[in-house]
C-alpha cells in the first residue's frame, strides 16, 4: 500500500536551571517528576494479545490466528501467526478504532464488507504491520504473503512515537497520525488484515481505499487487542510494599521498644536512685537496686557514689 513520507519531530530537550541560592533547598519532587511522554511510555508497558476472526466468511471463511504485542522499556515486539488466509499479499495494521466490522457494516447490501465500510467501524490505519515498525512509510509494500504465515518485527517505542506524532504530510490518505494530545494505547484497538487474490470475483459495488484494487484491500480478518499483562504492577507493588513494611515495622518495634524499656528503666532506677540518695543509701539502693534493675548503668552510678563517700 502506498505510504507517505513524514518528517520526524526530534524530542524536546528539557533543561533545568538552578540558582546557587537554591542549591541547599531543592525539592525531591523535582527529581521524581516526569514528562507526559514518559508517563505515557510507562502506561503502555505490558503484554497484549489478539485472536483473529474472519470478516467476509463467504470469501475467506477459514482465516484465523493470533497476534502478540510486548512492550518492555523502549522495545516493542509484534508477532502474528495467521492461518487459512487466501493466497497473496496481506495488508495488515493496527487501526484507530475499537471494534471489528461485522456483517452489519455492509451498508450497501452487496453481501461484502469492503475496505471503506470496514474503515467506518475499525478506523483508519495507525501502525502498519509491515517491514518497518519505526515508520509508517519505510516498510511500504513489505507485507507478508501466503495462506499461512508468521510475522515478527521489533521496534523502538521512542522511534514509533516520533513518527506517529510527526506532521501528516497527506491527511487525505488512509494512514493517520496520532491527534495532538492523544497517546498510543494498544489495548482496545483493533488489528485488521486485508487481501484476496486479484482474480477473486467481487461485485462491482465493492469499494476500496487509496485508489487500490478492491481485491487488495478487501478485509478478511480482525481482532480487538486485549491486555494480558502489565509492565508496572510488579515493580510498584514489590518495591513499595517491601520497603515500607520492612523498614517501618522493624525500625519502630526494635528501636522504640528496646530503647524505651532498656534505657529508661535501667537509667532512671539505677542512676537516679543511686546518685540522689548517695552515701549510705546509695550503697545499698544504688548498688543493690541499681545493679539488679538497671544492670550496667545502675551498678556503675550507685557503686561509684558509695565508694567516694565512704572512702573504701
Amino acid at each position: 500500500m502506498k505510504k507517505i513520507l513524514t518528517k520526524k519531530i526530534a524530542p524536546l530537550l528539557l533543561v533545568s536551571v538552578m540558582g546557587t541560592a537554591l542549591v541547599g533547598c531543592g525539592s525531591d519532587d523535582d527529581d521524581s517528576s516526569s514528562t507526559p511522554q514518559q508517563q505515557q511510555d510507562q502506561q503502555v508497558q505490558g503484554t497484549y494479545q489478539g485472536t483473529l476472526a474472519p470478516i467476509n466468511t463467504g470469501i475467506a471463511p477459514d482465516v484465523g490466528g493470533t497476534a502478540d504485542i510486548i512492550v518492555n522499556g523502549d522495545d516493542v515486539g509484534i508477532n502474528m501467526a495467521v492461518s487459512g488466509a487466501p493466497e497473496g499479499q496481506h495488508i495488515q495494521y493496527i487501526a484507530t478504532g475499537t471494534a471489528c466490522p461485522t456483517a452489519a457494516a455492509d451498508t450497501n447490501g452487496d453481501g461484502i464488507v469492503d475496505a471503506a465500510e470496514a474503515q467506518a467501524v475499525a478506523g483508519q490505519m495507525l501502525v502498519p504491520l509491515d517491514g518497518d515498525l519505526d515508520s509508517q512509510n519505510e516498510g511500504a509494500n513489505q507485507y507478508p504473503s501466503g495462506g499461512n504465515y508468521n510475522y515478527s518485527e521489533d521496534s523502538s517505542l521512542a522511534e514509533m512515537m516520533n513518527d506517529l506524532t510527526a506532521t501528516d504530510s497527506n491527511p487525505d490518505d488512509s494512514i493517520v497520525k496520532l491527534p495532538a494530545g492523544d497517546t498510543l494505547q494498544f489495548e482496545g484497538q483493533v488489528i485488521m488484515v486485508h487481501g484476496v487474490p486479484s482474480d477473486t470475483i467481487l461485485p462491482a459495488t465493492v469499494g476500496s481505499i487509496d485508489g487500490l484494487p478492491a481485491a487488495q484491500t478487501l478485509p478478511i480478518a480482525c481482532s480487538v487487542i486485549t491486555r494480558t499483562g502489565s509492565g508496572t504492577t510488579g515493580g510498584t507493588t514489590g518495591g513499595t510494599t517491601g520497603g515500607t513494611t520492612g523498614g517501618t515495622t522493624g525500625g519502630t518495634t526494635g528501636g522504640t521498644t528496646g530503647g524505651t524499656t532498656g534505657g529508661t528503666t535501667g537509667g532512671t532506677t539505677g542512676g537516679t536512685t543511686g546518685g540522689t540518695t548517695g552515701g549510705t543509701t546509695g550503697g545499698t539502693t544504688g548498688g543493690t537496686t541499681g545493679g539488679t534493675t538497671g544492670g550496667t548503668t545502675g551498678g556503675t552510678t550507685g557503686g561509684t557514689t558509695y565508694g567516694a563517700t565512704s572512702g573504701i
